[in-house]
């Protein structure tokens, strides 16, 4: 198994810079987490927020520019790429969004976390952690499911043409391996497919899954290329966020990889090249820094600032 070996370089040098950018205050609250729940099939994304001060849950009306509360308070929100799912503060239920404060319970819906993607929706459960699929009647059960960290990707059944899958990937539960499942069509098995990993993120991908990796001694990131094969695509940054296309009526996909600098105060977008070095800065200089986190999906990237208000780019 190819190991994520990284070499650290200082002094990066981006080839180069982004014209001047738009931002738009999207928000005027301090925000806690922020969900674009995208759907896979059509594309279209609706953007979802938190109110740090209550913890309930808004939803975005771009034309109006407003938000409407959508929820209370909660353990976690997640999309799967087909729908927002809730889970809730006690862990005891599980739900997907119908419109603001209307909710529908799923069966057998406890849980410790909920993981969405790829048209998908996963949780683990005590008393393990053990890992269990939605199949949409009931959660079950993925053998040597229990990970230290997931993250859900590919698309279920997106092509017109052929089948393609939901993937679901892992870290192993002392961070030594990277795992995704299923192996390949028809093989419903675990398939170890690199490691060390601190953290991943996983996107659509066409001729092969797609997921990125990042390095737990320097923090560099990685892109898997099938096989064992990994291909160093950045260095070290503070979070990373895809935003997914599938393209109508086929199953072309277009990932934009984004990437915030360990200090907060840069957004790059990567050129899609194996090389650590194909990177684009965008102009931030609106924003308030240190950015705390960014988010991407339905072709929109945002960012939330220092203060915790909710921005949205503009290219």
């Amino acid at each position: 198994m190819k190991r994520l070996m990284a070499v650290f370089l200082v002094g990066l040098v981006f080839l180069s810079f982004g014209s001047q950018a738009r931002w738009d205050k999207v928000w005027d609250k301090e925000v806690g987490i922020v969900v674009v729940d995208q759907n896979l099939q059509d594309n279209t994304a609706r953007l979802f927020a938190t109110e740090k001060a209550t913890g309930d849950l808004y939803s975005y009306n771009a034309q109006s520019n407003g938000w409407t509360r959508a929820s209370g308070p909660a353990r976690s929100f997640v999309s799967s790429g087909e729908g927002l799912y809730r889970l809730s503060s006690d862990g005891m239920t599980t739900s997907r969004y119908i419109a603001p404060d209307n909710w529908e319970i799923l069966p057998g819906g406890a849980a410790l976390t909920l993981i969405g993607g790829g048209k998908k929706l996963y949780s683990t459960k005590s008393p393990n952690g053990d890992l269990y699929e939605y199949t949409g009647t009931s959660f079950k059960l993925i053998e040597n499911g229990r990970g230290r960290a997931f993250a859900a990707g590919g698309c279920q059944m997106c092509s017109p043409v052929g089948e393609t899958y939901g993937y679901i990937y892992k870290i192993a539960t002392n961070g030594q391996s990277v795992s995704m499942y299923p192996k390949g069509f028809g093989e419903m098995t675990w398939k170890k497919i690199g490691g060390p990993a601190s953290s991943i993120y996983a996107g659509l991908g066409a001729s092969a899954p797609s997921v990125f990796a990042v390095d737990p001694t320097v923090g560099t990131l990685w892109h898997y290329q099938g096989g064992d094969a990994w291909d160093q695509v950045g260095y070290s940054g503070k979070m990373w966020a895809i935003d997914c296309i599938v393209e109508s009526g086929s199953y072309n996909v277009r990932e934009t990889l984004y990437g915030l600098s360990p200090s907060g105060n840069d957004i790059y977008k990567w050129g899609g090249n194996p090389d650590p070095d194909d990177w684009t800065k965008i102009d931030t200089a609106q924003l308030n820094k240190p950015l705390k986190s960014i988010y991407a999906g339905g072709g929109q990237l945002y960012a939330v600032a220092s203060g915790g208000r909710l921005w949205r780019y503009t290219p």
